[in-house]
């Protein structure tokens, strides 16, 4: 498990960004939901809530608390958990904050979330991520996203090994590992038999 570290440190940024951004959109109006939702504005917080919010404001640059945090302020105890997911995910540790920042805006704006790609890319920016930069993670995430819906609309399924060789390179802080299966095969149009 040590060996896939990153591929878990960075999953676990994909989630946390995805549970910010539900929060956040479903109040923003969005859906609809601003009136069922709406955010608690920090003196009317509970004192534990408070607390958690001035955490999360420092964490953040000392700007405004995220509208996710506002909202989930209603519940001292889930803006607690909301914050430890969100604090652990997204602290530096095998990956940068910024490296993290910059994935957060490329799942932001592939799953078309209003917040997520306003506030993680304003994010990525303070972090120190310049013009160049967020342009080239536009042009990834274009890419690969084009790239889905084609296979999406062949139904073609996910296999490619026969395509490129094996990087025999360990990736950063890991240990290069064998596959730990085989090539299923060339792509193919989903439930079609192989000739």
């Amino acid at each position: 498990m040590t060996d896939d570290a990153l591929w878990y440190e960075a999953a676990h940024v994909v989630g946390v960004t995805n549970a910010l951004n539900v929060v956040a959109d479903a109040a923003a109006g969005t859906l609809g939901l601003e009136a069922v939702l709406p955010a608690v504005p920090e003196a009317d917080a509970a004192p534990e809530a408070r607390a958690s919010l001035a955490e999360i404001r420092e964490f953040y640059g000392g700007a405004a608390v995220p509208l996710p945090f506002r909202i989930a302020a209603h519940d001292p105890g889930y803006l607690a958990d909301l914050w430890a997911a969100t604090r652990r995910a997204f602290a530096d540790n095998r990956l940068s904050r910024r490296l993290k920042a910059a994935l957060a805006f490329a799942v932001s704006v592939t799953t078309q979330s209003p917040f997520g790609a306003a506030f993680h890319g304003q994010e990525m920016r303070r972090l120190g991520v310049a013009t160049s930069g967020v342009l080239e993670i536009l042009g990834v995430a274009q890419m690969f996203s084009s790239y889905t819906k084609i296979a999406d609309t062949l139904q073609l399924e996910p296999d490619m090994g026969h395509l490129a060789p094996v990087d025999p390179s360990p990736a950063p802080g890991g240990a290069f590992q064998e596959p730990r299966s085989g090539s299923v095969g060339a792509a193919r149009p989903r439930g079609r038999a192989p000739a």
